[in-house]
């Protein structure tokens, strides 16, 4: 251990409190330079909490946080300029950015690369993570499957100049090739000097790697010690608080001509073929096998998430349909996802939510929803699985992993199945949860219910499981029961079998894969641009005049302008309803100032007056979402209420014509086609440019893709909403500028047909109305497709009502291919 001495982070009796619960209770730890400690507890002991409060992401109510002897007490943005990097157990990832984008963003900032060559650097962090790493940097986070998205945020920690590394269940989805490259750059880390806390519930690995080892429970510190001055056994006791049972339940002796609760018989479908087998009364049967060998595809197959293309499902003797999860679940099926974030739980919805979500009919009488008893269940749950929480009304995102399992798996047994389905039931949980829940397993078993499960962990299946199902390249290998079931056998089962197995992944067609890029939904739009242009002329060819032409142009403009400004606030994950009403209200201010004869001092002051109302109405849309917490629906809606009223106020009837040399200019063309539109153009490719390829645009794409792992990045929630906020008012008043030249008096009504056209435009062209995605430049063609659209309706003399029903077409089946495309690639 080198500079032995040097102590890079303390934290000096720390308290931290949630609702109902201390987190943390005085606890005091430190980590030396060159030194890996180890620390150990139960779910819920405060381990988490204790490294969130060290990397500044979490601020304590009392103590002290020093990191290489500065104060860094909720300070994110310092512990990642002096070297602090945490590794979470669920990746602190941005979903809608791409891998390069992530690992840049994770950097400090005067630690990043240009921009220009940021894939360069996050190609070579992640070369040196392996050179056999086939992640590509250029691909959207939420693509990744768990293992990948696990390294990318271990690379993403180890980009930088790291002097303090935390490691929080950094193999919970790692395969083993993978574990030992982790524990060779874990030692050479700490024999360069860099400070190392590694957390986790696996107990052997701590020891086989850490120096010291600190054992919190219920938030207070037990013991620190000598990582291999304790044995297991000693360490587990401490971490409980108890000596701890046999971890696995006693297996029962089943009947060799016991019925079967399930009979699967060669079932073929993506990732596995010609599978049999067959779970009796009373037992647990186990999946093992590497990862990608089959096995997870074919437990999603019985959960109806991979439907089956041949073989037959049968259950209590009768034949059933897993051709989609409603179809599952009527046959009896429940299934426990391995990804609880993504899959199994909903994080803002309470313990009770997520309880009874899956049994809501037990709660009911008909279409009467019974609270109390909700309630109720929901409570002998908790109890019945010991779940530590405050209540039932406390959100399931606020509990520990073990907790939050062992909340779903409640749920799922709650549905009473005739089979059980359980993918990885102790992933991320600690001892004593492990041994709470293979009771619970085998209580289901006994009962009746057909369990099977799936684990990468050899020693679990044959400690919990009556027989074991080895599978490689999508087929049942080798089967284990009896004494021939242990340990060492299901290992050299998958060895035997995987020898020559290379890594793989389900692949999803390449064009699915394309239109669930942002490139995609402009391609699409372009696409139908050019159809429709076809289509006018071959009815009428006097469509592509000049004159029609730049009618349409002129149009376009106005729609663009404003649609960028949805665009910007979509990207944060908002959206403006006042955009309409100001675009009216810039032409009825401006109706009082831009008059024939008014003097330059009196035009620039009116030109200043828009600018400030655009400005001041940005402003108090910020301040209404983000300072009074309305809802950006209400708040905007409020706003355009406010400035109809205004308007109204102002100008009850048009008037006030604008002097004719400014509607000229802001009419100006180049030869057919209008200035504005030239802008319009121009504006969109830059803010397309920005969005993507410049740090600000970077910022506001990681606040709408994950407003809480954007700020741990350094991102400044408040800054990027006031931005959108009053980015989207300038832009929606640059379109009432041009509006000015349509209508050349103050209209109070003007500008009102803009809101929702800007919204479809916006949506058409690729926007998420969730944030973190979309595209300038498909706002822009989006914007082209609407008034094609109206143009070629009126043209070709339809009825107005077709203008309205092929808008909405077009956002049904825009949406519904983008959202598609996502899913399958999701899915993959």
């Amino acid at each position: 251990m080198s500079n032995a001495q040097e102590t890079c982070l303390e934290l000096k009796d720390v308290s931290k409190f949630y609702p109902g619960v201390k987190a943390l209770d005085g606890v005091s730890f430190s980590v030396l330079a060159g030194e890996v400690h180890g620390l150990v507890g139960e779910n819920g002991a405060g381990k988490s909490t204790l490294m969130g409060v060290a990397s500044g992401a979490t601020l304590a109510e009392e103590g002290r946080v020093s990191l290489l002897g500065q104060d860094v007490a909720g300070n994110p943005e310092l512990c990642r300029k002096l070297g602090l990097t945490i590794v979470r157990q669920e990746p602190h990832l941005l979903p809608d950015l791409t891998v390069a984008e992530n690992i840049f963003l994770a950097l400090p900032q005067d630690a990043r690369p240009p921009v220009r060559k940021m894939r360069d650097f996050a190609r070579d962090a992640i070369a040196s993570w392996s050179e056999h790493c086939d992640i590509d940097v250029d691909t959207r986070i939420e693509t990744l499957n768990p293992e990948k998205r696990f390294i990318v945020e271990i690379v993403k920690a180890l980009s930088g100049d790291v002097r303090v590394l935390v490691l929080d269940e950094p193999t919970e989805h790692l395969v083993a090739e993978d574990v030992a490259l982790l524990f060779e750059k874990i030692r050479a880390l700490a024999a360069s000097g860099c400070a190392i806390v590694y957390i986790s519930h696996r107990i052997k690995e701590v020891q086989a790697i850490a120096d010291r080892l600190t054992i919190l429970r219920d938030g207070q510190t037990i013991d620190t010690c000598d990582a291999n001055g304790l044995s297991e056994a000693d360490i587990i006791e401490k971490i409980v608080g108890m000596p701890l049972d046999e971890e696995f339940p006693a297996k029962v002796d089943i009947e060799v001509d016991a019925p079967h609760v399930l009979d699967v018989q060669g079932l073929t479908g993506r990732g596995f073929h010609d599978v049999s087998m067959f779970v009796r009364q009373g037992e647990i049967v186990g999946l093992a096998g590497i990862d990608a060998n089959g096995q997870r595809e074919f437990l999603r197959a019985l959960a109806g998430l991979n439907a089956p293309s041949g073989g037959q499902v049968v259950i209590g003797g009768k034949k059933v349909s897993v051709s989609s999860p409603k179809a599952a679940l009527r046959a009896g099926f429940s299934f426990l996802p391995d990804d609880r974030l993504r899959e199994g739980m909903a994080p803002t919805l309470s313990v009770r939510e997520n309880f009874s979500i899956r049994s809501i009919g037990q709660n009911a009488a008909g279409p009467i929803l019974h609270s109390q008893r909700e309630v109720e269940r929901a409570q002998e749950a908790i109890r019945a699985y010991s779940v530590k929480t405050p209540d039932v009304e406390t959100l399931i995102g606020n509990l520990s992993g073990g907790n939050q399992q062992k909340v779903i798996l409640a749920s799922v047994i709650a549905r009473r199945p005739s089979v059980l389905l359980v993918d990885e039931p102790t992933q991320g949980v600690d001892v004593g949860a492990r041994s709470e829940i293979y009771g619970i397993l085998r209580q289901i078993a006994a009962s009746g219910v057909a369990v099977i499960v799936l684990s990468s962990d050899s020693s679990e299946l044959a400690g919990l499981c009556d027989r074991v199902n080895v599978f490689s390249r999508g087929m049942i290998l080798e089967r284990l029961d009896g004494e021939g079931l242990s340990d060492n056998a299901i290992t050299g089962a998958i060895l035997r079998a995987t020898s020559e197995r290379k890594r793989s992944e389900k692949r999803v067609s390449p064009l699915v894969h394309w239109a669930a890029g942002d490139w995609a939904p402009a391609a699409i739009v372009g696409v139908a641009i050019l159809l429709l242009g076809i289509v006018a002329v071959s009815i009428n060819p006097t469509y592509l005049t000049p004159r029609g032409l730049a009618a349409m142009m002129t149009l376009v403009a106005t729609l663009a302008f404003v649609s960028y400004g949805q665009q910007m606030l979509m990207l944060v994950g908002g959206i403006d309803l006042s955009v309409g009403p100001l675009m009216g209200l810039v032409g009825v201010v401006g109706s009082f100032f831009l008059f024939d004869d008014a003097s330059t001092a009196m035009q620039m002051l009116g030109w200043g007056a828009i600018l400030a109302t655009a400005v001041g109405v940005g402003v108090l849309n910020f301040a209404l979402t983000d300072i009074v917490r309305l809802h950006p629906l209400i708040a905007t809606l409020s706003t355009y209420l406010g400035l109809q009223a205004v308007s109204l106020l102002l100008r009850p009837m048009p008037g006030g014509m604008t002097d004719f040399d400014i509607l000229d200019g802001i009419a100006a063309r180049v030869w057919f086609i209008p200035i504005g539109f030239l802008v319009a153009v121009a504006l969109g490719l830059l803010l397309e440019r920005i969005s993507k390829g410049a740090p600000t645009g970077l910022r506001l794409r990681a606040h709408g893709s994950a407003p809480e792992v954007a700020r741990v990045m350094g991102v400044s929630p408040r800054a990027m909403r006031l931005l959108a906020y009053v980015g989207c008012s300038m832009l929606a008043g640059i379109a009432g500028i041009t509006l000015i030249a349509q209508v050349g008096i103050g209209d109070a009504r003007a500008g009102l047909g803009y809101t929702l056209s800007s919204i479809a435009a916006a949506v058409i062209g690729g926007a998420s109305l969730f944030g973190g995605r979309g595209s300038f430049f498909g706002a822009f063609l989006g914007a082209v497709l609407i008034v094609q659209v109206n143009q070629v309706a009126s043209f070709i003399r339809l009825d107005s009502a077709w203008s309205s029903y092929l808008l909405g077409v077009m956002i049904l089946a825009s949406v519904a291919l983008y959202s598609f495309s996502r899913k399958r690639v999701l899915a993959s």
